[in-house]
């Protein structure tokens, strides 16, 4: 990817397979060339997976917001599926540190 605007590598258990390093990567989005109004956000969870579309919306910061999203589901269906992912070894991954704003405070429900 070129010019990624933030990585990060953490570790990844899948059930019966040896521990590896997967590093994740988000780029700066831009527009569609060939659909102007249309923002891509290119994204990479290397070598857990090897070719992922850009997230895309009608918004620059949407696009990075679902790019971001796509990282946080593709690592949580990792643990869902009796894997396991850590930042270093013994700490695993704090998916609960990534929620924020408003959609943090909606998903707790009315009243919580």
């Amino acid at each position: 990817m070129e010019d990624p605007i933030a990585i990060e590598v953490v570790l990844v258990e899948l059930p019966g397979e040896s521990q590896c390093e997967v590093t994740i990567q988000v780029g700066r989005p831009f527009e569609d060339p060939d659909y102007p109004g249309e923002w891509l956000c290119p994204v990479s969870l290397k070598p857990l997976y090897s070719s992922l579309r850009p997230a895309r919306s009608n918004s620059a910061f949407q696009s990075l917001c679902l790019a971001n999203s796509l990282v946080l589901d593709l690592l949580h269906a990792v643990v869902e599926k009796g894997g396991s992912v850590w930042l270093e070894p013994g700490n695993p991954y704090p998916f609960e540190a990534y929620a924020f704003g408003v959609a943090a405070s909606l998903r707790k429900g009315c009243g919580q």
